[in-house]
């Protein structure tokens, strides 16, 4: 057994990822001699189904080791739990966690993974796409291993965009290579709809909150959040892309009521032409029986489509003590889930990470959803701080200022200088971690 001591300043950074959370246990060693090995995650919905299916793979791989798997709900409960379970020395022996979250959980409450052993097993960091890599590197320990790569991606109606004249020659949509011929193509899209043009969840954080980092990405601007502050935002990016989200949710291009369900929603009843959305929506779309095909999100500003995106990742919770065989098994059912990442490509139109995976031919033969496989080497992740990331407070707090910009309740200018002063108040009071 390996013992961890988990010293005063490690509760109090739990603490501060969440409260009241509970703590659950995992044991070793079941009887006959099986390892028990516990699992935490957060998947529902369709990606739950893919993910039961990827540790049930494993159960056959790996007889002698006894999964339990637990869902937690997504968010700041999970991640409330999962940080309570760590610096109470009782955390599972593998759990999920978006990359974007990792400075969250600092450095205490998650172990690196041993480049060794994962070499042993036929991993090899190198096989990971550079951004990603790099998000998952802290110091140069790897604190997470990638699963997958989630952009946010553009969905288009093919038969709304034949009739609006928006398709190339082959049938793809044609090249779109700055703002306003996005914002044109999604006018021609509503003149065919006799709706909208382009869908975007406005009131769900989230999915705002993808586009304006992606197109503030694009225009070069920076956002670094000092702990003690001040602030450190290029403001001029904040204006132009909350400017261009202002222009397209004039009730004709894009709604400024939509939120993240009604989005979908709307172009799964052909009543937009376009969804900006993550690649899960592939599950709804498909679902519709609509024709439509997905492409990388382009760049709207400037030459390179960078865009917004997280990454799906294991880590390995810190224990109080860790089993040796329990923490083999551990390995062995993540590489395992890597190496059969296709099903969890192909179902929830993820992007896989392991390069093996993501460069075989079965995975380019899967349309629509290797289409946009490139925005791997584009990723932005959210800016490093405590309060960042998927399901985070900077997510729902800047959503409020990009809502009010889209519903125009407040000037692009306005919600630049809310999110800045937000982002100077939280920061002053310096980070718990």
């Amino acid at each position: 057994m390996t013992t961890h001591r988990l010293s005063r300043r490690t509760l109090l950074r739990a603490t501060a990822v969440g409260a009241g959370a509970a703590v659950l246990s995992s044991c070793a060693r079941g009887p006959g001699g099986a390892v028990d090995l516990a699992y935490w995650n957060f998947f529902g919905g369709s990606d739950g189904e893919l993910m039961v299916k990827l540790v049930n793979d494993f159960r056959a791989e790996a007889p002698g080791v006894r999964v339990t798997g637990t869902t937690l709900d997504w968010g700041p409960p999970y991640y409330t739990k999962l940080a309570m379970a760590c610096a109470g020395g009782r955390a599972p022996d593998l759990a999920t966690l978006h990359a974007s979250r990792l400075a969250t959980f600092g450095r205490d409450l998650l172990d690196e993974w041993d480049l060794a052993e994962l070499a042993a097993r036929g991993v090899s960091i190198e096989e990971f796409p550079q951004p990603v890599l790099d998000r998952v590197l802290v110091d140069g320990r790897l604190r997470a291993l990638p699963l997958d790569t989630h952009p946010l991606v553009l969905y288009y109606n093919t038969d709304i965009c034949e009739r609006a004249g928006l398709l190339a020659p082959d049938g793809t949509l044609a090249p779109i290579t700055s703002a306003e011929q996005m914002l044109d193509a999604g006018r021609r899209a509503a003149e065919v709809t006799g709706s909208i043009g382009i869908s975007l969840g406005i009131g769900e954080s989230s999915h705002v909150w993808m586009v304006f980092w992606s197109l503030f990405r694009q225009l070069g601007g920076e956002m670094r959040l000092p702990d003690g502050g001040p602030a450190e935002v290029d403001r001029d990016a904040a204006v132009q892309a909350m400017t261009f989200l202002r222009e397209m949710c004039d009730g004709t291009i894009c709604s400024p009521t939509l939120d993240g369900q009604s989005a979908p929603a709307a172009f799964a009843s052909e009543q937009a032409g376009f969804l900006f959305v993550g690649p899960w929506e592939v599950t709804s779309a498909r679902e519709a029986e609509i024709p439509f095909s997905m492409t990388q999100f382009p760049a709207l500003f400037g030459d390179t489509p960078f865009v917004r995106a997280d990454s799906h990742s294991f880590v390995l919770p810190a224990q109080a003590s860790v089993d040796p065989a329990a923490r083999a098994a551990a390995y062995d059912m993540a590489v395992s889930m890597l190496r059969n990442s296709l099903v969890w490509a192909t179902g929830g139109g993820h992007i896989p990470a392991l390069s093996a995976v993501a460069a075989s031919p079965e995975y380019r033969a899967e349309q629509p959803i290797s289409n946009y496989r490139e925005a791997a080497q584009v990723v932005e992740f959210d800016p490093e701080t405590y309060f960042s990331g998927s399901g985070s407070t900077l997510m729902s707090r800047a959503g409020q200022s990009l809502q009010g910009v889209a519903t125009r309740a407040l000037t692009p200018e306005q919600g630049a200088d809310d999110l800045i002063g937000w982002l100077d108040e939280q920061i002053t009071f310096g980070s718990p971690l």
